[in-house]
């Protein structure tokens, strides 16, 4: 009997990160925390976010937003995955766009036995090194784009 209210407990926590990932990416929630959050958005609207979201291209078909691969596996290191992993390609008053990479971390537990800000900071290396190859190269390190990491403990809010 232990066994089987262990598998449902684990089966409802993974239930439950799969569900709170899925929240993460609705343009609603994802526009709330981009214009929170990010100052390249300040000049847009909530509404004006959540378009470029949803629409995810232009119609010369250059991305406004990618939901990225969510695993980093480099070598040597171990291999993570992000719980929600995008890039957003945010227009400016002058008329350029600024790129951001981001992402949205969720923490089922209260206590995780290590700082988030460390593990925010690695996360970050991983997103630099991303990039590398497709914004930046050795010679170019300027169109490195701006990373992003939040986090969020979520269990207690929801009750969980």
């Amino acid at each position: 009997m232990d066994g089987v209210i262990e598998n449902t407990s684990t089966d409802k926590i993974i239930m439950i990160d799969k569900l709170c990932k899925r929240i993460l990416g609705h343009p609603e929630v994802l526009g709330r925390i981009i214009k929170g959050f990010i100052k390249e958005a300040e000049n847009l609207s909530l509404e004006e976010i959540m378009e470029l979201i949803k629409v995810k291209k232009d119609h010369e078909g250059n991305y406004y937003f990618q939901q990225l691969n969510n695993v980093s596996d480099i070598p040597h290191h171990r291999k993570v995955e992000f719980d929600y992993f995008c890039c957003i390609n945010l227009p400016q008053k002058e008329g350029t766009t600024k790129r951001i990479y981001s992402d949205m971390e969720i923490q089922n537990v209260e206590n995780s036995g290590y700082s988030l800000v460390t593990r925010g900071q690695d996360y970050l290396s991983r997103m630099v090194i991303y990039q590398n190859g497709r914004e930046y190269d050795y010679r170019n390190y300027k169109n490195m784009k701006k990373t992003m990491s939040f986090s969020r403990q979520l269990k207690k809010e929801m009750g969980i």
